[in-house]
């Protein structure tokens, strides 16, 4: 008889220890694949940060080349005039 509950207590050994070794691959494999969803997410979320860009109404003037024009059209109350700003 104690040959056969040796036996038994070896068998209990060998599924007990592939149970955990399959359950170490699979935590290994899991914590590698949700490391790799959250490094896909953050680099997202960057690229995203980065590719915001102002857009401006379509009646905001931009300045030429020649920065004393532009002024001088701003001071005269033409069509770029906001009277918002203070001069």
């Amino acid at each position: 008889m104690e040959g056969s509950s040796c036996v038994g207590l070896v068998a209990v050994m060998a599924v007990s220890g592939s149970v955990a070794l399959v359950t170490a691959q699979l935590h290994r494999r899991l914590s590698s694949e949700f490391m790799k969803k959250v490094k896909f997410e953050l680099e997202l979320l960057h690229e995203r940060e980065e590719a915001k860009k102002v857009r401006f109404a379509d009646d905001v003037a931009e300045p030429s080349s020649n920065n004393e024009e532009y002024r001088r059209r701003r001071s005269a109350g033409g069509a770029f005039f906001n009277p918002a700003i203070s001069h």
